[in-house]
C-alpha cells in the first residue's frame, strides 16, 4: 500500500489510476479526510490572516447582515463545517445518480475519493490566496488596496483569474475521475455526474460562504 503522500502526489499525474488503487486501501477515507482537511487548514489561515491584516471584500457584499470589515472574522468559523458538509453533501448526489447508471460503488469510496478531488483541486486558488494573505498579515502589502487592485485591470487580476480558472478546471477534471472509479460507470456517466455533484458542492459551499 502507498502512503498518504505518494497518492496525493499521483493522483495530480494518474487521477484514475492513482483512485483505483486507493481504493483497495482500508485507509482510504482517513486518507481523503485528511486530503480536504489540508485544503480546509490552508483556507482557514488565509482568513486568518486576512482578519490580521485588516482586509475586507470590496467586489461583493456580504449575505449576512455583518459589516465588510468583520466579513473575514467570521468566515474563519463557517469555512470549515461548510466545506465538509459540501463534501457530503456532493459525494451523496454523486452517490444517487451514480445508481441511475448502474453505479456499483459504496458511498465510503465515493466520500475518499471526492476528499482528494476536493483538497488538491482548491491548491491552485491557495497559490494565490495564501501567499498574498500572509503578505497583508505582515504588513508587506494594504490588504484593502489589494482588493481593489485585483478588481481592476492589472496584471494581478489577471495572475488571480489563472489561478482560479485552473481551480476550476482540475474540479472539472478530477470530481468525473473520482466518481468513475468507485462507481465503474462509463466516461460520459461520469462526467455528467462528476459535473453535477461539483454544481451542488460550488453552489452550497456559496451560500455559506458568501
Amino acid at each position: 500500500m502507498k502512503t498518504f503522500a505518494q497518492y496525493y502526489w499521483e493522483i495530480l499525474f494518474h487521477p484514475r489510476r492513482t483512485f483505483d488503487e486507493l481504493l483497495t486501501d482500508h485507509h482510504r477515507l482517513k486518507f481523503g479526510i485528511i486530503a480536504l482537511s489540508i485544503s480546509v487548514i490552508l483556507y482557514n489561515l488565509v482568513y486568518i490572516f486576512l482578519t490580521i491584516g485588516g482586509g475586507a471584500p470590496s467586489s461583493f457584499t456580504p449575505w449576512l447582515n455583518i459589516p465588510k470589515e468583520t466579513y473575514y472574522f467570521y468566515d474563519r468559523f463557517i469555512l470549515a463545517p461548510s466545506m465538509f458538509g459540501c463534501w457530503i453533501l456532493s459525494a451523496g448526489l454523486a452517490q444517487l445518480l451514480s445508481r441511475i447508471f448502474k453505479g456499483r460503488g459504496s458511498f465510503e469510496d465515493t466520500l475518499s475519493v471526492l476528499g482528494f478531488a476536493i483538497g488538491i483541486s482548491v491548491l491552485a486558488s491557495l497559490a494565490h490566496d495564501l501567499p498574498d494573505s500572509f503578505l497583508g498579515a505582515i504588513g508587506v502589502l494594504d490588504l484593502k488596496q489589494y482588493e481593489v487592485v485585483l478588481n481592476s485591470p492589472t496584471i494581478w487580476r489577471v495572475v488571480l483569474w489563472v489561478l482560479y480558472f485552473s481551480s476550476l478546471g482540475l474540479f472539472l477534471f478530477l470530481f468525473p475521475k473520482a466518481i468513475g472509479a468507485p462507481q465503474k460507470i462509463k466516461p460520459a456517466p461520469a462526467i455528467l455526474v462528476g459535473w453535477l455533484s461539483f454544481f451542488l458542492y460550488q453552489i452550497t459551499f456559496l451560500v455559506f460562504n458568501r
